[in-house]
């Protein structure tokens, strides 16, 4: 659930945050529902997540295999199935929405604070309800989480964000450098041997 300040703040918020806490709040119903079924299904919910704008919703649901194998185009087909009817007896959206299940991927989303304690010391990024140090957008490495507190490092300083304000966050995929693979032992050219002269 959303905190509470964000609603005791809601009268004073124009229609665009409104709209955003309105989709996020509709993500957070979805995973309380959700969760049981896709257990059910073989698999878990990592998160759920509403993408567009209330009039052309997207619920985006991002599921995991318990083994820790990654997941395929099949695994989200049986998902889909499992939980298609169950989304057509609810209320989520005042419209007709989308709904695409989906692995998590390199660009992993964040949501709860064991999602963020998985990748302590790595680069993510994040978006906040409203600015902190006079920004909403970040890519910041997070140095450790402090409670309900994320602790970045911000070009050598360290930054503390409420884990309620963040809007939306993500593990950054680091692509890797020329000539290194994914796991990083780097490539190297093999010497051609030369050919011999002979009489």
């Amino acid at each position: 659930m959303r905190p509470l300040f964000f609603f005791a703040r809601s009268a004073g918020l124009t229609q665009e945050p409104m709209e955003r806490l309105a989709l996020a709040s509709a993500a957070d119903r979805a995973e309380e529902i959700l969760a049981e079924p896709i257990a059910a299904a073989g698999f878990s919910l990592l998160l759920c997540e509403v993408i567009g704008s209330s009039s052309r919703p997207t619920l985006r649901v991002y599921i995991e295999r318990p083994d820790g194998a990654p997941v395929d185009i099949g695994n989200c087909v049986t998902v889909n199935d499992a939980i298609t009817d169950l989304l057509d007896t609810v209320d989520l959206f005042p419209t007709q929405f989308l709904l695409e299940v989906s692995s998590p991927g390199l660009a992993r989303p964040l949501k709860r604070s064991e999602h963020f304690e998985a990748v302590v010391g790595k680069l993510i990024e994040f978006r906040t309800w409203e600015p902190i140090e006079g920004r909403r957008n970040w890519k910041v490495s997070l140095t450790r989480l402090d409670g309900d507190f994320l602790v970045v490092d911000w070009d050598g300083r360290e930054v503390i964000v409420p884990l309620p304000a963040i809007e939306i966050a993500n593990l950054v995929d680091i692509p890797p450098k020329k000539g290194e693979k994914k796991g990083g032992s780097r490539r190297t050219k093999k010497k051609k041997k030369g050919k011999s002269q002979g009489k």
